[in-house]
């Protein structure tokens, strides 16, 4: 098959929408199929630009849209200056989702070389994944235009009950969007089981389910965590105030520091990510200052290999019950790290610990005082390390491969 992929993220942007697309290019070139990605040009306030990535085979079309960034600082300083601008406004602009969405503008760029693109040579089906929403406009108008079949895969729904600080009228009206540009898609398609049914309630269509994964082979890296001593605990990743929200750990850290002298020598709580002021008031409002360390930023491989080396990983699970469903892809690449998972979430029946549990990669605890009890075993003895292929069937590879499959059926079917 031709196949044309239209998405936002892409390597080099080094965020975990970015790894979704790239699997459907690397394994669909690897099984034989021609492809060919249609994406954004990116800039500085696009994020870290260090995804290293294997594109032999893969042709990319990185399509500019503004004018080129200023070139006067260093390219980390110019991020970290608009990451600090975003996480500012990010209630601002949640609140008014794709509506406040500054890439809208792509919209002509894209699709006039999407245009040319189909000229040149034959697609058999178009794959456009979302957030952004451009994507899809993308994709729905080349469809209309040529007569090729497109693919919507929803990572997020960011409408009706979805809500991350949106008002109502921007859920309602976001809904209505979502759902006049997908009335032409061949297929549809999202990344969880519990968005799967909701997606095929709201619009009355079936939705086909394939999860993130994570990467085996060339991108899992040999590079080694250095010790310093301590037990560490270890998160990577974004974190939402009241959503993904690791408050219950900090309570559980005072009240077992009040047991375990000089805890500060014993644990190291590693978050990884971008540097949330609201964060670092939580640790201190809870006295924990000492054995929480907040790091930068750090490259994809880097991430993986302070995965695999952690004594346990921190996985917060979402903690608005509205939000059933919401799985980061950051569950999976902690399922293919070898790490045990501890899971902290409202339920122990959600589809995040449920995917724990089958795998028996982890424990998923609700009460502070399951937490503490867990710290005190792991300052005592480390859980063991999870067997290699416990999880096989949630690798990237696998989900893109089954997720072709339902694709070639769904074309053959029509």
């Amino acid at each position: 098959m031709r196949i044309l992929i239209v998405t936002y993220a892409f390597p080099p942007l080094n965020v975990i929408a970015s790894h979704r697309p790239y699997s459907w290019a690397r394994t669909w070139r690897d099984l034989g199929h021609d492809v060919e990605v249609l994406t954004f040009a990116k800039y500085s306030f696009d994020g870290s630009q260090d995804l290293e990535r294997d594109v032999s085979g893969i042709r990319v079309e990185e399509v500019a849209y503004l004018p080129a960034a200023q070139r006067s600082a260093p390219a980390a300083q110019r991020t970290a200056r608009w990451e600090r601008l975003k996480t500012f406004t990010r209630r601002l602009r949640f609140s008014m989702g794709i509506f406040a969405d500054p890439r809208l503008i792509a919209y002509f760029p894209l699709l006039r070389r999407g245009m040319e693109l189909l000229a040149e040579r034959r697609v058999d089906v178009i794959v456009a994944t979302s957030p952004p929403e451009v994507g899809f406009m993308v994709a729905r108008a080349l469809s209309r235009r040529t007569g090729v079949p497109w693919i919507a895969d929803f990572r997020d729904l960011w409408f009706r009950d979805m809500l991350l600080y949106r008002s109502a009228v921007a859920s309602w009206l976001s809904g209505l969007l979502n759902r006049r540009l997908v009335r032409s898609a061949k297929l549809l398609v999202t990344v969880s089981q519990g968005l799967q049914a909701r997606l095929s309630g709201y619009l009355s269509r079936d939705v086909y389910g394939s999860y993130n994964g994570f990467f085996t082979g060339d991108l899992v890296s040999d590079a080694q965590y250095p010790g310093n001593g301590k037990r560490r605990l270890v998160y990577t990743g974004r974190l939402y105030p009241g959503k993904r929200d690791p408050e219950p750990l900090f309570r559980a850290l005072a009240k077992l520091r009040a047991t375990v002298p000089k805890l500060s020598r014993r644990l190291s709580v590693d978050f990884y990510g971008h540097d949330d002021p609201w964060l670092r008031s939580l640790v201190e409002r809870h006295g924990v200052q000492d054995c929480v360390v907040m790091h930068h930023f750090v490259p994809y491989r880097q991430s993986v290999a302070i995965q695999r080396g952690a004594d346990a990983l921190l996985f917060l699970d979402w903690a608005d019950a509205r939000a059933e469903g919401v799985l980061t892809g950051k569950l999976f690449e902690y399922l293919g790290s070898g790490s045990p998972i501890l899971a902290i979430g409202p339920t122990k029946d959600s589809e995040a610990a449920r995917i724990i549990a089958a795998t028996g990669c982890g424990v998923t605890l609700t009460r502070v005082e399951e937490i503490v009890s867990y710290l005190h075993d792991l300052l005592a003895s480390p859980p063991p390390r999870v067997p290699e292929g416990t999880a096989a069937q949630y690798s990237r590879e696998r989900q893109a491969e089954e997720l072709l499959a339902a694709i070639e059926r769904r074309l053959s079917a029509s």
